[in-house]
């Protein structure tokens, strides 16, 4: 597992709820969401994540 194992899961988490309740967001308003309650992350590595993580779900996001 990586330093990051703990945000992956959450992340994991909040696009399973956003896949059953709302349109596809965009990457960097679910970054946004997640770098404004910690500022000490990374966009790039919190993007990436995302990503990850959607295309591990199947998840839309644009």
């Amino acid at each position: 597992m990586d330093d990051y194992s703990s945000l992956r899961e959450q992340i994991g988490q909040d696009l399973d709820t956003l896949q059953g309740t709302e349109n596809p967001k965009s990457i960097f308003e679910i970054a946004d969401d997640y770098l404004l309650g910690n500022p000490n992350l990374k966009r790039a590595v919190v993007e990436d994540i995302i990503k990850e993580e959607a295309d591990r779900r199947g998840i839309a996001i644009h």
